[in-house]
């Protein structure tokens, strides 16, 4: 009996490793099941960052390519991504990672806040009406076909998000709390506070064509509120705090985008040129940023005037509505401007690309107060913002008070309103995504040129589709979407409710 006894015990050991071991063979060996947030923190800012050169870039008028082979600036796009859900999932797994820490997790409880609503706000600016109350439960609750929330609704919780983002990070900074993981801030979590409000400017701005006729917004109310109270809501002010990607010119998986894989720079390109509509403003302020991004022309190189590059008229842009076939033949003519090979490709770590910078916070600022928003000096704010730029690319104190001379500001009136507005497009230059575009979009500033190249019936697009495959997941909700906001057109060219 006794030996009955012994052999059923082993059976039951042996039974009960053999199931653990067929459940753990049944995992992906190469999956994470249980990432720290640290980790997940990491591949969020890499999800978060938007780069230069990029197809954006073109239809922000920053750039013109005249080779059909490697994309246009047709503004021909139709449907969009909903690839931040895809982020967004990764928020909530550091939410859940960072909850079984305790205390130890609020620092990223608190910035996971902050990635809900960048997240969020990306999607909702390019499509309009999204799922985000429904949205990212299908793991917990089995809802895989979320209602779409209006966009109002939306940028209601976007900026509640951003409201408890900053206030669980006030004692973590005041207790000097460093988060791992963080290769933009190394850590610091006065500087994320920082970026949490001044993105909420950011928001609350983009809201402005709705501030009159939504009190329950609160937009100016909550903008003036922010600015007039630093110590509660410290916003970035100096360079030193810019939201920025900094390249690795040791690792080729992160060189600077332009950098050549043989590391073999070849200091010409006629297939790139500089834009007109950048290019013309530079031109008319005698802006000495023009003559740091990009290389006069061939031909005014080929002159024969000695001094040609000093003069702001041997600088040139394409026109973003001319055809390829026009831009290649003034490109090979030698007409158009390169970008500055020198400047852009000194190393293989290139230039930082910012997310959002203190040139955009200043300059948000002045346009809150040229619009009445608040009570001060927009001038201020319009030549530090002015200045942040101008340092960013390295230009002297000379230079900047040379350029405020010529164009100082003209006043809290429209003229003065264009004179911001055109300055946050010159600083947004291959920097902080489709800003320029959203920008041109709410305020028409500066005027973006369309001519026959424009395959969207001379239109700048207000929107991105829905993607196609939400009319297979989710097409009831979609199409609810499509007929509240558009009246059941879901094209590229619908007014969403923010710029109505």
């Amino acid at each position: 009996m006794r030996n009955i006894k012994i052999t059923l015990l082993l059976f039951l050991v042996v039974t009960l490793s053999s199931c653990k071991k067929i459940d753990q063979l049944q995992q992906d060996a190469s999956a994470i099941y249980e990432a720290k947030p640290q980790l997940i923190l990491t591949g969020l800012l890499l999800n978060s960052s938007d780069s230069p050169w990029s197809a954006d870039q073109r239809h922000n008028q920053y750039m013109v390519l005249n080779f059909e082979l490697y994309g246009a600036q047709s503004y021909n796009w139709t449907t969009g991504s909903f690839k931040d859900f895809d982020y967004l999932r990764n928020v909530v797994r550091m939410e859940i990672e960072s909850e079984k820490l305790g205390s130890l997790g609020t620092p990223y409880v608190a910035l996971a806040k902050f990635f809900r609503a960048y997240f969020f706000s990306r999607l909702t600016e390019r499509f309009g009406d999204i799922p985000m109350s429904e949205a990212l439960q299908g793991a917990s609750n089995g809802n895989f076909t979320p209602k779409y929330d209006d966009q109002k609704q939306v940028y209601q919780q976007i900026l509640q998000l951003l409201e408890e983002a900053n206030t669980l990070l006030t004692p973590l900074v005041a207790e000097g709390t460093k988060v791992e993981g963080d290769f933009y801030y190394g850590g610091n979590l006065a500087k994320w506070q920082k970026l949490v409000n001044s993105f909420k400017l950011r928001i609350l701005m983009s809201l402005s064509k709705r501030a009159d006729d939504t009190p329950d917004l609160k937009v100016k109310e909550q903008f003036a509120e922010m600015v007039s109270n630093p110590t509660k809501y410290p916003l970035i002010l100096d360079n030193a705090d810019n939201f920025q990607l900094v390249y690795n010119g040791n690792n080729r998986s992160n060189n600077y985008p332009l950098w050549p894989a043989d590391g073999v720079v070849v200091k010409y390109d006629t297939r790139n040129s500089l834009a007109a509509t950048y290019v013309d403003i530079a031109k008319n302020t005698q802006d000495p940023r023009l003559m740091v991004v990009a290389w006069p022309t061939d031909s005014a190189k080929n002159s024969g005037d000695a001094n040609y590059a000093e003069k702001f008229t041997s600088y040139r842009g394409g026109k973003t509505g001319d055809l390829q076939s026009t831009l290649q033949k003034q490109a090979v003519e030698g007409k158009l401007s390169m970008i500055n090979f020198d400047y852009w490709l000194a190393s293989p770590a290139g230039i930082p690309c910012v997310q959002l910078g203190a040139y955009e916070t200043h300059l948000t600022i002045a346009e809150a107060l040229n619009r009445g928003w608040l009570t001060g000096d927009a001038a201020l704010h319009y030549k530090l913002g002015i200045k942040s730029s101008m340092e960013f690319y390295g230009l002297t104190d000379g230079d900047i008070e040379d350029f405020m001379l010529n164009n100082g500001y003209k006043g809290n009136n429209t003229e003065g309103l264009k004179q911001i507005l055109n300055q946050k497009y010159m600083a947004f230059f291959q920097n902080s995504g489709r800003e320029a575009y959203y920008q041109y979009r709410r305020t028409g500033i500066p005027v973006f040129d369309i001519g026959s190249s424009n395959a969207n019936n001379n239109e700048i697009p207000k929107r991105w589709a829905y993607p196609t495959s939400e009319y297979t997941v989710n097409e009831q909700n979609v199409k609810n979407a499509i007929a509240s906001q558009f009246g059941g057109a879901d094209t590229q060219n619908g007014m969403m409710w923010k710029i109505k």
